[in-house]
């Protein structure tokens, strides 16, 4: 994000505590800031010292809270505005996220010695076969999304394949909001000029009502706890224009036919024998501990579709677990894919419900439309 695109797109940004519209601070007002953060009368609001020296910051319209913009990129965690001491809060953040945002920092987009993300080794499996089932599952994504000004990311991560670079390919400028610093900072080595980069809170969003032409949150709303997982959603819409667009792919706990799948390995014997493949080496490395909360379709019914207009489709039916088991590295597993692809597209209802992983593709209502 150069300095002429975070001015061209001041418009949108809002300060996440006070919703009060930012502009760049001046010299003479960053002068001023430092002197402040040098003698410890301003500090980060979580109590934490402001480290100077500030070279470039936004501020709200008083004066009363400012926000670095550092490496290209805003910080916009509420925890992190720089305020009167007087004014400081504490750390409220829940510790579930500080436990996700550990995660990604030190050690989710960290390179293994292999070059891929320990995320990617941890999480996905990474041969060819699967690599282009799921390539066809990220199109899905696409095919959703039209165009305009801006696409919001949240949770963007590093934008570590070259097909989620398609995801924005319509739009002028991608907003990556993440509260992974490493993760912003390498999709900014992805993006350069068409992104803007924000360091935020899915929850707690730095932006203006109605700012953002289509939104897309893919795997992260289950890593929230559950009693914010709704109201994130609730900020995503908020900050989706009348007419936009959201897509969260979501993960159920339970979905029936993974369960269904694992209970007939039991039956399968020799045959389950010839199709399972080892674990791949990178999968032992040690790793922390990830904070997740998959809640059930009776939760999506209650607090995701009773509100909204929302249709549930399918990103991927089928688990990791899965492609480890049942997906060798040959024509057997292309088959299995092609076959398990097909089926979602033919019915992508019946596969968001009971597969691994559905898509709510939520569509915010024209203002027209309200009421109506």
């Amino acid at each position: 994000m150069s300095r002429t695109t975070l001015c061209a797109s001041l418009d949108v940004l809002r300060c996440p505590i006070s919703g009060s519209e930012l502009a760049l601070m001046t010299d003479a007002e960053l002068q001023t800031l430092n002197d402040r953060i040098v003698s410890g009368t301003w500090v980060h609001r979580d109590g934490s010292p402001a480290l100077g020296p500030v070279t470039l910051a936004l501020r709200t319209r008083n004066g009363q809270i400012a926000y670095r913009v550092e490496e290209d990129i805003a910080w916009l965690l509420s925890s992190l505005a720089i305020v009167p001491s007087a004014d400081s809060v504490g750390d409220k953040w829940a510790a579930e996220k500080k436990v996700v945002q550990s995660f990604y920092d030190e050690y989710g987009w960290c390179c293994h010695e292999s070059g891929l993300y320990n995320d990617t080794i941890a999480f996905s499996e990474v041969g060819g076969v699967v690599r282009d089932y799921h390539r066809r599952c990220n199109e899905r994504i696409v095919r959703q999304l039209g165009k305009g000004r801006f696409l919001l990311d949240v949770a963007s991560g590093p934008i570590t394949l070259p097909e989620y670079l398609e995801h924005s390919r319509s739009y002028d400028v991608r907003i990556c909001v993440d509260f992974s610093i490493r993760a912003l900072r390498e999709a900014r080595q992805r993006l350069g000029d068409r992104g803007l980069y924000l360091l935020g809170d899915i929850n707690r969003l730095p932006l203006a009502p109605d700012a953002i032409d289509a939104a897309i949150s893919l795997h992260t709303i289950y890593h929230l706890p559950a009693k914010e997982q709704a109201p994130a959603i609730d900020e995503l819409e908020r900050v989706t224009r009348p007419g936009g667009r959201i897509v969260v792919v979501y993960t159920w706990p339970s979905p029936a036919l993974m369960q269904i799948l694992f209970r007939a390995r039991g039956m399968a014997g020799k045959v389950w024998h010839l199709f399972r493949r080892p674990v791949p080496p990178g999968k032992t490395t040690p790793m922390p501990p990830l904070f997740f909360c998959p809640q059930d379709h009776a939760w999506f019914v209650r607090e995701v579709a009773a509100r909204r207009r929302v249709t549930l489709r399918t990103w991927s039916a089928v688990s990791a677990a899965f492609h480890s088991r049942f997906v060798p590295e040959d024509w057997r597993g292309r088959a299995t894919l092609a076959a398990v692809s097909r089926l979602e597209d033919w019915f992508p209802r019946f596969c968001g419900r009971f597969g691994q992983y559905p898509m709510f593709v939520l569509d915010k209502p024209r203002r027209r439309d309200v009421g109506s």
